[in-house]
């Protein structure tokens, strides 16, 4: 019994020697400080900029559920050191939808039962494809952008 007990309070104070151990390695140093920084929104050139004193060091971005095509144009520093910039796109939902509603508007012109009726479907499908033609094929996808930002000083 008593080398039981000796063997509990020996590994007892074994852990509390090791706690304070690792509390001591945890306390403040010196040398640069390190603050991640993030912003959300429309990935089209999202820059994280870091405080004032401090310099980027690395950076990234995270762009949630997918995109179909989802392209990433740009992570990299900004040019003078103090954020991260991040350009991101995926295919226009928006064009989809209009090269989709092309479909039925050939319908239209192929199931016209008179000359009149086609000419007519035929001028708004021409007008539907214009539309499509000048519609940008890609857009900006929404995500966030990162600093991991490192004191300056």
């Amino acid at each position: 019994m008593r080398a039981t007990a000796l063997t509990l309070a020996t590994a007892t104070v074994a852990l509390l020697a090791c706690g304070t151990a690792v509390a001591a390695s945890a306390a403040p140093q010196d040398g640069p400080w390190t603050r991640t920084v993030s912003v959300e929104g429309k990935l089209d050139r999202l820059t994280a900029w870091c405080p004032d004193g401090y310099r980027v060091t690395s950076g990234g971005f995270h762009a949630p559920g997918y995109e179909m095509e989802q392209t990433i144009t740009t992570s990299r520093p900004t040019s003078d050191g103090t954020g991260w910039v991040v350009s991101a796109s995926a295919v226009n939902p928006d064009l989809l939808k209009q090269l989709d509603s092309l479909q039925g508007k050939q319908d239209a012109v192929d199931n016209a039962t008179t000359d009149a009726s086609r000419e007519a479907a035929r001028r708004d499908l021409e007008d539907a494809q214009k539309v499509a033609y000048d519609m940008p094929q890609r857009a900006a996808i929404k995500g966030t952008a990162y600093a991991v930002c490192t004191d300056a000083s």
